[in-house]
């Protein structure tokens, strides 16, 4: 067959190739908790192995969202509506809603070829980079900042452009989840717009982009990214053989003392020590490393609309919470100008209704002091959940860059950082923290060698 035909096919007819275990007939349900043993249930459904949560139990009235294996479809529905619970069904059959999520092949030193109409693989999304960094060798660097437990590496992006005021550095982490494929699709939009930024005719745009140095970690996760296509498109945490950790439970603020799991098999395993995996270990060397008048850290993930803000360990508004606050209300009246996508701001017991511990923006904002530390939860509020359409890929990117660019017009007229030193672990909290820790530890280790 004639190569340029083969091109033109691969171009224009994006095909997904995945062996991935298959999720016909699996059900995504939503529940509504409107009294005290409706949360119990969904609580203990945690626990319970054929529930897979994309949306976990928190306070009432909050959305729980989870998938169900078929043969247990019918035990749960009898229990449910013995219990009077209020059930929907949102996905009737998840597989076919993966199975609009195509996966396209980028070609190589074709630059033009990569697109924000489907999803990538990590080999063409870790090609496009490099190829964009030798076509932009003045502008931009990719380095191997680490390499994740299966070897991969975890790439860095450095764009510092041409007449770059350098007031600042701005961090941005993406797929540290690996189900949540539309986080590096953003991360990619973020690095091309950057980029291009000084052809833009956005005055505005252009401005932001020559006022900082920017930094993307696209991929945090590699080895699960890459399994989420090869064999589980459920899968969340990384690929540590002797216990997938998650990794946005990792990071060394507040570890393992709320909203996590020591059982290896939950979705919500923090590891049995703070920075226990390599891919978190190289990220807080990488910030850490940049530091030095390090302004904003933005991490992404899906589902939900939310810009959620720290501290997720505790329901205390503290430090910079009302000016960030304020900052995060103009960002959502800026996204929703374009399509009407309605974000929720807050903390994480403001938005999703529950705290949790290890989380990166957290570890980073408490040590480093960074004063603009917003994590988003990117489309959708459920309808679609981790099964985003590529439809939906450039939408989503598009309005998130219009709030992105209004959180980064400069607040104060020099980089001011932080002030004061993060203790809000002390005291009576820190003690109350120190114990919770140790009583999830010999849980644990009663559960893993029992």
């Amino acid at each position: 067959m004639d190569i340029n035909l083969i091109y033109f096919l691969i171009f224009f007819f994006p095909i997904t190739f995945c062996d991935c275990k298959k999720y016909y007939n699996y059900t995504l349900y939503r529940g509504i908790p409107v009294e005290a043993k409706d949360l119990e249930f969904f609580q203990n459904l945690t626990q319970v192995e054929h529930v897979n949560f994309w949306r976990e139990p928190g306070r009432m009235f909050k959305p729980v969202d989870f998938v169900v294996d078929p043969e247990y479809k019918e035990l749960f529905l009898k229990d449910a509506n013995n219990l009077g619970l209020y059930i929907t069904t949102i996905i009737e059959d998840v597989q076919k809603a993966f199975d609009t999520q195509s996966v396209k092949p980028y070609i190589r030193r074709n630059i033009e070829s990569f697109d924000w109409n489907n999803y990538y693989r990590l080999k063409d999304i870790y090609e496009w980079l490099r190829d964009l960094a030798n076509t932009y060798p003045a502008e931009m660097k990719v380095t191997t900042i680490g390499r994740s437990n299966e070897n991969r590496e975890i790439l860095a992006v450095e764009i510092t452009l041409k007449g770059c005021k350098m007031r600042s550095k701005v961090i941005v982490e993406g797929g540290i989840h690996a189900r949540e494929w539309i986080s590096p699709a953003f991360v990619t939009y973020f690095i091309n717009e950057i980029l291009h930024a000084p052809y833009s005719k956005d005055e505005e745009f252009k401005d932001i982009a020559m006022t900082y140095e920017w930094y993307f970690v696209p991929v945090l996760n590699p080895d699960g990214y890459e399994y989420s296509h090869t064999n589980d498109r459920m899968w969340r945490k990384n690929r540590n053989q002797l216990g997938s950790v998650d990794l946005n439970r990792n990071f060394d603020h507040a570890f393992g003392t709320t909203g996590v799991s020591f059982r290896m098999s939950s979705e919500t395993f923090c590891g049995l020590s703070a920075f226990s995996e390599p891919e978190s270990q190289a990220m807080a060397s990488f910030v850490e490393s940049k530091s030095h008048q390090l302004e904003y850290y933005f991490a992404f993930h899906s589902y939900g609309q939310y810009m959620i803000m720290p501290y997720a360990n505790m329901k205390m508004h503290v430090e910079n919470f009302d000016d960030v606050y304020k900052m995060c209300l103009e960002a959502k009246t800026k996204i929703a100008k374009r399509y009407n996508t309605a974000y929720t701001v807050g903390t994480a017991y403001d938005t999703v209704g529950y705290m949790t511990s290890g989380v990166s923006g957290c570890w980073v904002k408490a040590n480093l002091r960074v004063p603009y530390v917003v994590t988003f939860e990117l489309r959708d509020t459920g309808y679609h959940g981790f099964a985003l359409p590529p439809g939906k890929i450039q939408p989503t990117c598009l309005e998130t860059m219009d709030g992105v660019i209004s959180l980064l017009k400069p607040q104060t007229k020099a980089y001011a950082r932080l002030e004061g030193k993060y203790n809000y672990d002390s005291g009576a909290i820190f003690i109350l923290d120190k114990i919770i820790l140790v009583f999830n530890v010999l849980l644990f280790i009663i559960v893993r060698f029992d």
